[in-house]
């Protein structure tokens, strides 16, 4: 089963509305904007309050660049309940897009740390076979040859070991 299927079970389990999830969020540049005037924490809880939080989730999971840009702008104004979602979001996008997941880890915050990430964050059964996955991620983290990702490509596989 695909992420983006998977999106709306991990959004129930996080208790996050997924009524609209087929529905566009604002554009990435849109909110970007409106971090930058209005703050991360108003616009977090804005896209929340309207069922657009879960959107933006599912595109940051579906790997396109300039929405994994957005996490590093979302997560100081997540709570909770919408920090542990944008870890599994980023996640979710890693196999399809590793230099994008890799440019936006950051070790000093807790959200995009890589052991937050590449530590295989799902919640219960959203990843059926936790194996497959973790194979697909390091295979395409290991391809990432930008010399500026490196420690972050390096920290992410020590994260993405085999579950016990």
């Amino acid at each position: 089963m695909s992420a983006r299927r998977l999106w709306p079970a991990v959004a129930a389990a996080l208790g996050l509305g997924s009524a609209a999830l087929a529905a566009s969020p604002p554009s990435p540049d849109r909110i970007a904007a409106d971090i930058q005037v209005q703050g991360a924490e108003a616009v977090v809880q804005r896209l929340f309050k309207h069922g657009d939080y879960d959107r933006v989730l599912g595109r940051i999971d579906s790997g396109a660049s300039d929405w994994v840009a957005l996490a590093p702008k979302l997560a100081p104004g997540t709570d909770a309940g919408t920090a542990e979602a944008l870890p599994i979001a980023l996640a979710f996008a890693l196999p399809k897009n590793p230099a994008a997941v890799l440019a936006v880890l950051d070790p000093q915050s807790e959200i995009l740390a890589p052991d937050s990430v590449c530590g295989v964050p799902f919640i219960e059964d959203t990843v059926k076979d936790i194996p497959g996955y973790i194979k697909r991620a390091r295979a395409a983290v290991s391809k990432v040859a930008d010399p500026g990702l490196q420690a972050m490509k390096t920290a992410c596989l020590a994260a993405l070991k085999p579950q016990p």
